[in-house]
């Protein structure tokens, strides 16, 4: 057999294994997206590392909450973290509070620490310990960052799972509306 037609062959025998119906049950399925605008927010109780002070979701009650899921390996998470920091200072005189919950498998204060440093966070980090590891799961956020934009009553307004440097404008707009809402 020629190259040139086992060439053909492997090609031939490549396409009809990614279309069959056999090996598209064979692929991983796509996690599911995370929860969207108008979920009630789960519920959150951990305390922070760089403040030690609790934080919950019914405990911010009140306040437009930015959630951010994020590990120490992430480059995206690294990419995002200085918008938020930002985002932390222009809006947290008018009531934002943006939490960071770090997800790193096994995490650790000595692990964390230096990236709050590098980055110069002056925002809550909190790790997401064993007792409340479902808190991720509860959110779907399963995609790294994963942000959600938390009403004063507790309903989530936007999530995105991954960054986008052209989405902070937007995100700004809404921050400032949902700053503005009346209500607890």
């Amino acid at each position: 057999m020629s190259q040139a037609s086992l060439r053909t062959l492997c090609a031939a025998v490549c396409a009809f294994a990614l279309l069959s119906p056999a090996s598209a049950q064979d692929r991983m399925p796509l996690p599911p997206p995370p929860l969207g605008a108008g979920a009630r927010a789960p519920a959150l109780n951990t305390r922070t590392i760089n403040r030690a002070a609790p934080v919950s979701v019914r405990r911010l009650r009140g306040h437009v909450v930015l959630l951010d899921f994020w590990a120490t390996w992430c480059p995206s998470c690294r990419t995002a973290t200085p918008a938020l920091e930002r985002l932390h200072k222009r809006f947290a005189p008018q009531g934002l509070t943006v939490v960071g919950m770090n997800v790193d498998q096994g995490p650790s204060v000595s692990q964390v620490r230096p990236f709050i440093h590098q980055f110069g966070i002056t925002y809550p980090v909190a790790l997401l310990t064993p007792a409340n590891a479902r808190t991720a799961e509860a959110y779907r956020a399963y995609g790294l960052p994963a942000q959600f934009l938390i009403d004063k009553k507790g309903v989530i307004r936007w999530s995105r799972s991954g960054y986008d440097p052209h989405g902070g404008y937007a995100l700004s707009l809404l921050i400032q509306k949902l700053l503005a809402e009346q209500g607890r």
